[in-house]
């Protein structure tokens, strides 16, 4: 797209948002038909997750060869994503930038699935099954013969595996709100049938906070107490209190889960919509750093205040656009279909809030920023490779070098990750500049965890309203700081000329560009591709 205007020497008023678009969309077709570029298909970009899901639901246990096969696996995974990676791209600019984060998430995950984890040895999840009795308070229960129903030793968040005999745990029921239907709750791990192993497997691989697994990541809350008892492990405080340590909310019911996501959306809806109005009317969300000519209400602004402008409508939009998208699978799958679909996968428990106090950042400074308030849905892939050096002793934890170890490969996954997003944008960006941003996040936690670790005793002294104004001060300072290159890179590759709501209202009161007007889905960009062979053929995105 940088090639297709005159954004670097032009001071003209710039174009409208549908103008670039459709000069985009133009140039988009004309590569996809000379064949440099594919668009995103489906089933083509899930393919290696279906692989995944096939490998894992063959038993390694009793197969050696088989579990040993897992490193051509890996080799295949990885080289075929790294092939797609640089071949795809899309006419949507959400879809390009997500499905290279996609494909990036898929290379960081089948490493954690397969190297730095043994779920077929380790992993159990939570399952259920339906009891019928004539006295819901007094009958005994009878159990099929479950072989594989176990429970660990210990408390639900050590995360401790243990690997012994199978064995029936004590009977205790769960009434529902009919009298005569009770449920038994167990921890599954690797099934015996076929069937049972695949949905085992699948769940695995598209659960990537891990509720209603033992390896569910640390920041969130725990099971609910009833279950927890059923289990046989002791009942922490917070599963009564129903929030985690850094601040994540449970829902026990969908109906809490409902009154507590469903005003978020709608509101957020209209977030967006005003975000969208506000941001194409300032060149800089369209191409990046320009030359076109401001608007008349920041044409005023000083340099300082015009970069602290930009950073926080670029954080605030970037935080509203990843929380509606994550608001509408618990609201789908629990509330409107409900456990009779997709049975314990619905329960309102599976789907603990994605965001953390924002007082993390008081308490925590940067680290809990990006440890604690920010959504954690990648946590188990960028911690997995540590996560596995201190199992296997080659780290003792809390040690600086473990510490040192842990932030550089968090934030350095983190950061291919988010390359690889940038890479498939059809517009022109800097992608290294994303491990940049990743990286100088990491050195910032490490600068002010080494200056508390050495003026520790000293920082006591005051007041902790003072210590946690500072841990603030601090994280917003380091963020704004060095934010302006991942939003740069953003509104370069023009990830803000997306259209995040189908309905505007703002726009069809005639506020915005022009040209707009109430619907803004009118270019879905969604059709069928045929490939070179069949198998690259599908629906394209």
């Amino acid at each position: 797209m940088a090639s297709f205007f005159p954004h670097l020497t032009s001071t003209d008023v710039a174009p409208t948002s549908r103008a670039i678009l459709s000069v985009y969309r133009n140039a988009f077709s004309e590569q996809l038909s000379s064949g440099t570029i594919r668009p995103t298909v489906l089933p083509y970009q899930a393919y290696t997750a279906f692989i995944l899901i096939i490998y894992l639901s063959l038993p390694h246990k009793k197969y050696p060869v088989i579990y040993a096969s897992r490193w051509l696996i890996l080799a295949f995974v990885n080289w075929f994503q790294w092939e797609t990676l640089w071949k795809t791209s899309s006419s949507s600019y959400c879809i390009g930038y997500v499905v290279g984060l996609s494909i990036s998430w898929m290379m960081v995950w089948s490493w954690a699935l397969l190297v730095f984890m043994k779920p077929q040895w380790d992993a159990k999840r939570l399952q259920r099954i339906k009891i019928q009795t004539n006295d819901a308070q007094s009958a005994a229960i009878v159990i099929p013969d479950f072989s594989k129903i176990q429970k660990d030793e210990g408390y639900l968040r050590q995360r401790k595996y243990i690997n012994g005999d199978s064995y029936i745990q004590e009977k205790a029921i769960i009434e529902t709100k009919s009298s005569q239907t009770c449920y038994k709750y167990f921890w599954q791990p690797y099934p015996d049938t076929p069937l049972e192993r695949l949905s085992w497997a699948t769940d695995l691989v598209i659960n990537y906070r891990g509720p209603g697994w033992n390896w569910a990541i640390s920041p969130l809350p725990p099971l609910p107490p009833d279950i927890i008892m059923q289990l046989g492990e002791p009942v922490p405080a917070e599963s009564y209190s129903g929030v985690s340590s850094v601040g994540l909310r449970r829902f026990d019911t969908r109906r809490e889960l409902c009154k507590s996501r469903l005003p978020r959306l709608v509101f957020g809806y209209f977030l967006l919509d005003f975000l969208k109005v506000i941001m194409m009317s300032d060149p800089y969300y369209k191409f990046g750093p320009t030359t076109y000519a401001l608007p008349a209400h920041l044409r005023l602004l000083s340099p300082f205040a015009m970069h602290m402008y930009r950073q926080t409508l670029s954080s605030g939009t970037i935080i509203a656009g990843i929380a509606i998208v994550n608001y509408l699978p618990p609201l789908i799958i629990s509330v409107i279909c409900g456990p009779k679909i997709f049975g314990l996968r619905a329960e309102a428990w599976y789907y603990p809030s994605m965001w953390g106090p924002f007082s993390n950042l008081c308490y925590k400074g940067l680290g809990g920023l990006w440890g604690n308030y920010w959504h954690q849905i990648f946590r188990q892939g960028f911690t997995a490779p540590t996560n596995y050096l201190l199992r296997n002793g080659y780290m003792k934890a809390k040690s600086p070098i473990a510490m040192l170890f842990g932030l550089g490969l968090a934030f350095g996954i983190s950061g291919f990750v988010h390359w690889a997003g940038s890479v498939t944008i059809y517009a022109k960006t800097y992608p290294s500049h994303l491990i940049l941003f990743f990286a100088l996040q990491g050195i910032g936690i490490l600068i002010q965890s080494n200056f508390c670790a050495i003026f520790g005793s000293s920082l006591k002294a005051f007041p902790k309203n003072v210590r946690y104004t500072c841990n603030l001060a601090y994280s917003l300072f380091w963020l704004y700081s060095t934010g302006w290159i991942l939003a740069d890179d953003f509104a370069r590759g023009g990830l803000w000329l997306w259209e995040p709501v189908p309905f505007s209202l703002l726009r069809g009161l005639g506020f915005g560009e022009p040209d707009a007007g109430w619907w803004c889905w009118e270019h879905l960009g969604i059709g069928w591709y045929s490939g070179k062979h069949w198998w690259e053929s599908g629906i394209a995105l």
